[in-house]
């Protein structure tokens, strides 16, 4: 006689290492997830199956659309209002970890200017199960703010920029003990001192370098084929160079450009729209940051029905030049884009 499948998550037989991780079910697979070590494990066999995805993996929350640096590349429509308050933030996402998600990863904007931010870090991580992470420009984090959120965030994600004096804040969050890591928008004009940037980033205590593409209008900022091509090269010799000093990740959006890296899920799809949605600062569901589909969603019950019933808007490729999901990724090669 066949074993019974088990009815609930719950039911499932783990490794005791792993029992106490907060389950996911993905199609024909579990994830289990640490909120504090952002420890990510998949299991797959006939025990598996039978799952399905019920909710997105991760929330990016654009709570503000203030900020207080000005960057001629930034993707975000500066004319959209800043429609949250605190409560609200917390209602929303309250609702959304019940329903199954993860993880909130907050930008903007600028999360460090958004009124009561630190309180509901904290609240967030104290009265639900949810991870916690943010992408901040650095210049209004300091140490009594890190010391407010201690222990109750999963990663700070500096971003690195030339007028935001990247190296002073990294030291910083070093000295302090804070998980972070960098992100590094990698462009035609970077590409030859990537080397010097991360190493000296991970002499300055940094352990996580993630390579952002750039997604927008702007071709001079595109790398064309060949120069992706010399990015993965590099990237193999820095990652033997680092010898494990410091991880280097690539944005999901580089697609297929980089030679074969390691990867959680094996598939060819960025995920935008499913493993993860984006809130608006105006109220609205968008599959990524860099889409053109914005749906109107003001709580929980209507971001869950969006991302349910209006897959195939949430499944569709950006407009903006470098979409994964686009062939050739929108990028004309005459201009001196990849293909």
């Amino acid at each position: 006689m066949a074993e019974a499948t088990p009815t609930s998550l719950e039911d499932l037989p783990l490794p005791p290492a792993l029992a106490s991780l907060r389950r996911f079910p993905m199609d024909g697979a579990l994830l289990l997830f640490d909120r504090d070590r952002g420890l990510n494990a998949l299991c797959e066999g006939p025990e598996t199956a039978h799952l399905r995805q019920r909710a997105p993996r991760a929330i990016q929350f654009g709570i503000t659309n203030r900020c207080n640096l000005a960057c001629a590349f930034c993707s975000r429509d500066v004319e959209a209002r800043s429609a949250w308050t605190a409560d609200e933030a917390f209602t929303v996402l309250a609702g959304l970890a019940e329903a199954g998600v993860l993880e909130v990863a907050f930008g903007g904007g600028e999360p460090w200017v958004f009124p009561r931010f630190e309180e509901l870090v904290c609240r967030l991580y104290d009265e639900t199960p949810l991870a916690v992470s943010f992408t901040t420009n650095g210049v209004a984090l300091n140490a009594r703010r890190l010391a407010a959120i201690r222990g109750r965030y999963g990663q700070c994600r500096l971003s690195l920029y030339e007028d935001n004096d990247w190296r002073r804040k990294v030291a910083e969050l070093a000295d302090a003990g804070a998980r972070f890591g960098v992100n590094y928008l990698v462009t035609p004009g970077r590409l030859d001192s990537l080397e010097t940037v991360v190493l000296e980033l991970a002499s300055l205590g940094c352990r996580d370098v993630l390579l952002l593409s750039y997604n927008g209008a702007d071709r001079a900022l595109h790398l064309s084929l060949e120069q992706s091509r010399e990015l993965a090269r590099r990237v193999g010799l820095l990652g033997r160079a680092l010898k494990g000093r410091c991880e280097l990740k690539l944005d999901v959006c580089w697609g297929e450009r980089m030679e074969g890296v390691p990867r959680l899920f094996q598939r060819s799809d960025c995920g935008a729209g499913r493993d993860y949605l984006v809130l608006t600062s105006d109220k609205k569901v968008m599959p990524c940051s860099f889409h053109h589909v914005a749906l109107p969603a003001a709580d929980a019950e209507q971001v869950m029905a969006v991302w349910r019933e209006r897959r195939a808007e949430l499944a569709s490729p950006s407009r903006l030049p470098g979409c994964a999901r686009v062939p050739g990724y929108g990028l004309n090669t005459d201009a001196g884009g990849a293909s």
